[in-house]
């Protein structure tokens, strides 16, 4: 498992985006230090993917890119990716009323995703009844 999973976990339980964070506030869900590259180089935050980028892996497997980016300040923004769980879930419940049903297959997905570290797209879902 990812040492980033974490964050995934912190990343798909919020309901407000963005989530600007500071960097020390990323190291405190996380539970250690951020590497010295991180407070560098733009690139550490950039939402690629493939080997060798687990740092993004992390957010993007709960649903979320980064942006504004500000390695003075040392902080960056958080964004729900478009068709991200918030907007499934608010499509989903168009009354705005609470849901308290459960899960939808998108967000038992992406729950799935974070905890096996895998993309949400690697996971199937099969419902028998």
């Amino acid at each position: 498992m990812s040492k980033y999973r974490t964050l995934s976990l912190h990343l798909a339980a919020l309901r407000d985006t963005p989530w600007v964070a500071r960097f020390q506030e990323i190291e405190a869900v996380l539970g250690f230090p951020l590497p010295r590259s991180a407070y560098s180089y733009p690139a550490w935050w950039s939402n690629q993917s493939g080997d060798g980028h687990i740092q993004s892996q992390a957010w993007q497997s709960a649903g979320w890119r980064t942006g504004e980016l500000d390695l003075a300040k040392q902080q960056v923004s958080f964004f729900r990716q478009e068709g991200g769980l918030t907007e499934q879930r608010d499509a989903n419940n168009s009354s705005g009323v609470s849901r308290k049903e459960g899960l939808t297959i998108a967000e038992a997905k992406a729950g799935v995703a974070v905890h096996y570290d895998v993309s949400p797209e690697n996971v199937e879902i099969t419902i028998r009844g």
